[in-house]
């Protein structure tokens, strides 16, 4: 990272090598689409084949959303059983396999909530679900499971089988710890709430004060769209996006061809190396494309600003103006699910559309973005693997992300367009390559267009990198302490 530019000298005059290869533009669009076809963006509705339909079961992330939301339950059973009972038959009702009802039968009985009956849950697992699952699960809610029997249900349901009751229907020997710990959680939960909405309001007037200080005064801005060089910034975007791309095809065809790419699949630190690659040949492009590396970071964003503390504390502060963002993302996403909810409910159900569950006796999992699936990860790893999870979230992703999107992309997008258009279409892009699927395009778009106003302000990328990390670090520690 160079030192701190002086406003005189951020708009350099104009270096060679200013247009982007032809072919920069396709691989961009080919490597979007190829990486979101590859975390289901365009998963398909129906199954292909009648060995397909086979009854929906929940996965790690499933169980992983499942137990975040028992601990809700838990907590409020304590306040509002009501309250708690209606949620729980909610959940029963999104269905979720013989894992999930199994689960949800425990909760019941651990709960003991009105209007909730965990031995007709439990009779509902199907036949085809495990028969030492099926038993033991049945015989908690019936009479209650000695430890040995517990330690085998963890087994097949993990925390889950904590909730299980004492033989004599007794309560499970750390039931006051579950509780207290659900009640710890839901207190917590209800504060990052209130932070969330004062740092939303708090945003929201700061980005109206900044725009129209910007519009009056000018100068509050540091980022300058005429900096060179701009296309060798799109190429490197490109070259980035392909070689993560390649990786991703690589494994798809090695799952589904096998032959050579499988053999390509199986080299030793095959993902480390297409991760090293999508990184390292793009800081070397500026090289053979005429342009000297301080000026490539430069303009890269790669700089200390007016300060390295200065930049991150003007991240930490501007955090609250992505928060303002994301949440007019997050209405639209959830507007969204409406819609398609509705439509699905009201059009596509399977009274109208015969075939259309695409399991046999499963119901449909709600419309609505798809889970990530770290919190899977998180699920079922120990304390090592929750540190990568959160190492991975904000630290590598933030520091990579903004190198390419905030960096490259947006300085290239900026030099030809303003600045709603560049953030957009940079935030899209962003957006549609993560897993959880078309409908948060909106949200995840809205919090980088967060990230790109936090460029404009300072030009250095410091700021938008402290911002991502808050924002995935707060994510990823709730769900260390949910899980």
């Amino acid at each position: 990272m160079i030192d701190s530019i002086p406003p005189s000298e951020a708009a350099p005059p104009p270096l060679p090598k200013e247009n982007a290869g032809w072919w920069a533009w396709p691989v961009v669009i080919l490597s979007v689409f190829f990486i979101g076809w590859s975390v289901n963006l365009f998963s398909p509705k129906f199954p292909e084949s009648e060995e397909e339909k086979k009854p929906r079961e929940v996965s790690p992330t499933d169980l992983a959303m499942l137990k975040i939301q028992s601990q809700v339950v838990i907590a409020a059973a304590t306040v509002s059983p009501a309250e708690a009972g209606e949620t729980i038959s909610q959940l029963r009702e999104m269905g979720g396999g013989d894992r999930g009802l199994a689960s949800i039968a425990l909760l019941e009985s651990f709960t003991k909530v009105p209007d909730v009956d965990s031995v007709k849950t439990a009779e509902d697992i199907s036949d085809e679900a495990s028969q030492e699952m099926r038993q033991l699960v049945k015989k908690a809610v019936n009479e209650g499971i000695d430890e040995s029997e517990r330690e085998t249900l963890k087994e097949h349901l993990g925390w889950f089988a904590e909730l299980a009751r004492a033989p004599g229907l007794e309560p499970p020997p750390n039931s006051t710890e579950i509780k207290t710990r659900a009640m710890v959680f839901f207190v917590i939960v209800f504060f990052v709430f209130l932070a969330a909405v004062v740092a939303i309001l708090f945003g929201a007037g700061a980005i109206f004060v900044m725009h129209r200080r910007n519009r009056e005064q000018g100068g509050i801005c540091r980022f300058r769209p005429g900096a060179s060089p701009r296309g060798v910034m799109l190429e490197c975007f490109a070259i980035y996006l392909g070689v993560m791309a390649f990786g991703e095809v690589a494994g798809v065809a090695a799952l589904r061809f096998g032959g050579v790419w499988q053999k390509l699949a199986e080299i030793p630190f095959f993902p480390v190396m297409i991760f090293v690659a999508s990184v390292v040949v793009p800081f070397l492009w500026p090289m053979f494309r005429g342009i000297r590396f301080c000026d490539f970071l430069r303009c890269l964003g790669m700089h200390r600003g007016k300060g390295i503390f200065k930049e991150v504390g003007a991240g930490m502060i501007g955090y609250a103006g992505v928060a303002a963002f994301a949440f007019v993302g997050i209405i639209i996403t959830l507007g969204l699910t409406f819609v398609v909810g509705w439509v699905d409910t009201t059009f596509l159900s399977p009274e109208t559309i015969p075939g259309r569950e695409s399991a046999v006796g499963a119901k449909e999992p709600p419309s609505g973005p798809m889970t990530h699936p770290i919190v899977g990860w998180i699920y079922e790893g120990g304390m090592v693997e929750r540190l990568l999870c959160l190492l991975l979230a904000s630290g590598f992703a933030p520091l990579f992300e903004e190198l390419f999107f905030r960096g490259a992309l947006h300085r290239y997008l900026r030099g030809k367009h303003r600045f709603l258009f560049s953030a957009i279409l940079t935030g899209v892009i962003f957006a549609s390559l993560h897993p959880q699927g078309w409908m948060a395009i909106p949200a995840l778009t809205a919090i980088g267009v967060g990230f790109s106003m936090l460029r404009e302000w300072r030009d250095s990328l410091i700021a938008p990198m402290v911002a991502h990390a808050i924002n995935n670090g707060v994510l990823v520690g709730m769900l260390c302490l949910a899980l």
